[in-house]
């Protein structure tokens, strides 16, 4: 009985510093199970996996200021296939191995750096894309501090992120969809802002130069 009441406590523990996320109204209709083959609940974020791609065709969570401040964890965990999706339909850390292409976040790993816990879930492979490196590390980065750097001075960010294929997506190992582009939606209170950038090399690397209009979403 006191071997239980501890791992409850640690459980909230874990927790604590973060509120479950629940999408708003205008988030919450890329979430239903017309558009996912499952819509993955990660307590942080919510997630909707298509059977088909093997990946991913949005990701939606909310930042707080005050989890982006303070000590953050600096190591990075491992990956880790998630179990949660039935086993023909995962992927997993080796898939991505001399694709030519990164093991893309969905969610940031440094948007949630708060706790161990939080960290470790953005590192699920169900979070993961074939995402071209220079778009990953670079461009995609830029507009992920961008996300952080909006949190912290909004006090709150919601952000959804868009994965779009083409209708006959190339595909790296165990079958996985290459998305053709990428989208992030930043919300706040009387606050908006979007970028859509493809997933292939380019020459300009300036995050202005994928800033578009809101209206098209």
């Amino acid at each position: 009985m006191k071997k239980l009441i501890i791992l409850s406590l640690l459980a909230t523990l874990a927790f604590a510093d973060y509120t479950q996320y629940k999408p708003s109204e205008e988030f919450a209709k890329y979430f239903t199970k017309q558009n996912c083959s499952q819509v993955l609940d990660k307590f942080y974020y919510l997630n909707c996996y298509d059977y088909g791609y093997k990946g991913t065709k949005a990701v939606a969570y909310r930042l707080e200021a005050d989890n982006l401040k303070g000590e953050q964890i600096k190591k990075r965990p491992r990956f880790e296939d998630d179990t949660n999706i039935p086993k023909k339909y995962r992927t997993t850390w080796s898939d991505y191995k001399n694709s030519g292409y990164d093991r893309g976040h969905t969610l940031s790993n440094a948007s949630m750096r708060k706790t161990t816990q939080a960290q470790r879930s953005t590192f699920l492979m169900s979070n993961i894309t074939p995402q071209n490196p220079q778009i990953n590390q670079r461009i995609w980065n830029k507009i992920e501090k961008r996300e952080r750097q909006l949190a912290l001075k909004l006090g709150s960010l919601e952000v959804l992120n868009l994965i779009n294929y083409d209708n006959n997506p190339q595909r790296i190992k165990n079958n996985i969809a290459i998305p053709s582009y990428y989208v992030k939606i930043l919300k706040g209170d009387n606050f908006k802002e979007c970028y859509q950038v493809p997933n292939h090399k380019v020459d300009d690397e300036s995050i202005r130069k994928y800033k578009v209009d809101c209206d098209r979403f």
